[in-house]
C-alpha cells in the first residue's frame, strides 16, 4: 500500500520541525528530542515515496508537538534515504543507528528496503511501522513490526471487488516491474479470478522506457473493459499517451500507491483532464468516514503545507497519509502510556492504546489521548484512517475507500470495499 520533495539526504538528518523547538538534537538525554526515524527512497526510481513520506511526518510530527511533545520532550524527525536500494538502505540505517541518539521508533521500513532491515531493527528492539505490504508480513514474527495497511493482496483484491461492481468482465493489468509495482499485482490477479473477471492481458513495464508501443498494440488487441495499474507518473505517462493516440482511454484503476502529484501530473498531461477525471480512480486504504481525527489530520497538513507538495488538496483526506499519521501519533500514546520512549518498554502498549475494551475513554487526538493518560485513564485511539484493531500478528486494516481527484481539490469518495468483502474472498 502505497507515494515531490526530493530531500535527496544519502544518509540522514536531524531535521527540527518548524514546531519543534528543540535543543541537542539526536540527544539521549531524557530532556533531549524523541527521534522518529522515517525509512524512504527520497532519491532513486522509487522517489515519488518522498512525497508520501513527507504528507505523513510533518502534520503528524506537528500535531504531538503542539500538544507539548512525549513525555516533555518534543518529537523530531530522521531521514534515512533508502536511494531505492536495499544495500544502500542498510548502510545508511547502520550509520543512522551508529551516529544518532535518542532514536525510539521507525516510520517505515518500505517495500523495497523492509527485508534487509526488519530484522536488525527488530532486533535492536525498535517498534516500527512499515509501509512494506508483502504477504511475508501478514504473519510475522517480528515482535516489534507493526502495520496498519493493508498488505498488497488485499488492496489488489479490493480493486478486483470494484471492477466486479463496475459491471466489467475483462479487464487488462499494467503494473511497473519495480517491487513497489509488483506488490499489488498478485492480489489482482487472484482477486480477479476470485470475483469471477476475465484477465484479458498483463503487461509488465520496464520503468521509464522511451515507448511502450509493443505493449499498448497487445493490450488494445486484448479488448480490455478496464485497466488495473501501478506504476511511477513518467512510465505512466508515456503508456497512457500512447494507448491515447494508438486507440483510446478507458477506465483505469490505479493502487494506493497511485495517488501522488507525481504520477497523476504526468498522466493528466498525456490523456488530458477531461479524460483523467472521467476515467480514472484509485482503491486506497484508509477510513472512508469523516471523525474527528479526520479534521484533526486536515488541520494538521494545512498547518505544515509549506513543507509538503503542491498542491496542498492532494494530502487533504488522503487515505495512505492518514495511516501514516496515525501510525505516528499511536507510537507517541504507546511512549506516554509506558511512561517511556525505550523500544522494550512501549512496544506493548502499541496494541493497549488502539484496542477496544470496557471503560476505556476513545481519543481521536494526540492531545485528547495525551490528556486522557494523564488523568489515569485507558484510552483507545481511533484515527484518521479509522479503528486500528491490530491482530495476533500486529497487522490491522479496515475498509478500503474507492476515490477520484478532481483537479486542485481534495479526493473524493465514491465507494467503499469492506474489510469483510476482502476476506470472503478467500472463504
Amino acid at each position: 500500500m502505497k507515494k515531490s520533495i526530493h530531500l535527496a539526504l544519502a544518509v540522514s538528518g536531524m531535521l527540527a520541525l518548524a514546531a519543534c523547538a528543540s535543543s541537542g538534537s539526536g540527544s539521549s538525554s531524557s530532556s533531549g528530542p524523541v527521534g522518529l526515524v522515517q525509512v524512504a527512497a527520497y532519491t532513486g526510481d522509487q522517489a515519488f515515496e518522498a512525497q508520501f513520506a513527507n504528507s505523513i511526518d510533518y502534520p503528524a510530527l506537528y500535531a504531538v508537538n503542539k500538544a507539548g511533545g512525549v513525555l516533555g520532550r518534543q518529537v523530531s524527525l530522521i531521514q534515512v534515504d533508502t536511494r531505492s536500494d536495499p544495500a544502500d538502505a542498510l548502510t545508511a540505517m547502520d550509520k543512522t543507528l551508529a551516529t544518532s541518539g535518542g532514536i525510539a521508533g521507525i516510520l517505515g521500513p518500505d517495500s523495497t528496503s523492509a527485508a534487509t532491515l526488519v530484522p536488525m531493527l527488530n532486533d535492536r528492539k525498535l517498534p516500527m511501522m512499515i509501509a512494506a505490504g508483502e504477504a511475508a508480513y501478514d504473519r510475522s514474527s517480528y515482535a516489534y513490526l507493526w502495520r496498519d495497511v493493508p498488505p498488497d493482496p488485499a488492496n489488489g483484491e479490493a480493486i478486483a471487488i470494484w471492477a466486479k461492481r463496475q459491471g466489467y468482465a475483462r479487464v487488462a493489468t499494467v503494473f511497473g516491474t519495480d517491487a513497489g509495482s509488483q506488490g499489488d499485482l498478485p492480489g489482482v490477479v487472484t482477486g480477479v479470478k476470485a470475483v469471477g473477471i476475465s484477465l484479458a492481458d498483463q503487461e509488465n513495464l520496464t520503468p521509464d522506457q522511451p515507448s511502450y508501443r509493443s505493449a499498448v498494440q497487445r493490450l488494445l488487441a486484448a479488448k480490455p473493459q478496464a485497466i488495473i495499474t501501478e506504476s511511477d507518473g513518467p512510465t505512466a505517462a508515456t503508456f497512457f499517451g500512447e494507448l491515447t493516440q494508438l486507440g483510446s482511454v478507458m477506465p483505469i484503476i490505479g493502487t494506493s500507491g497511485t495517488p501522488s502529484t507525481t504520477y497523476f501530473s504526468p498522466l493528466r498531461g498525456a490523456i488530458g483532464g477531461a479524460n483523467f477525471d472521467k476515467y480514472f480512480r484509485a482503491v486506497v486504504v484508509g477510513n472512508p468516514v469523516a471523525n474527528p481525527a479526520v479534521t484533526a489530520f486536515n488541520s494538521a497538513v494545512l498547518a505544515v503545507q509549506s513543507k509538503l507538495a503542491k498542491p496542498v488538496t492532494q494530502w487533504e483526506n488522503n487515505s495512505f497519509s492518514e495511516s501514516g499519521y496515525d501510525s505516528v501519533i499511536i507510537l507517541a500514546l504507546a511512549m506516554d502510556a509506558a511512561k517511556s520512549t525505550d523500544g522494550s518498554a512501549y512496544n506493548k502498549y502499541i496494541s493497549q492504546v488502539t484496542a477496544p475494551g470496557p471503560g476505556k475513554q476513545v481519543v481521536y487526538t494526540y492531545a485528547a489521548g495525551k490528556a486522557a493518560l494523564a488523568a489515569g485513564h485507558q484510552i483507545q485511539y481511533v484515527g484518521a484512517s479509522g479503528p486500528i484493531l491490530f491482530n495476533q500478528y500486529h497487522n490491522s486494516f479496515g475498509a478500503q475507500a474507492v476515490e477520484e481527484f478532481p483537479a486542485n481539490a481534495p479526493a473524493t469518495v465514491v465507494g467503499t470495499i469492506s474489510q469483510a468483502a476482502v476476506q470472503a474472498l478467500h472463504a
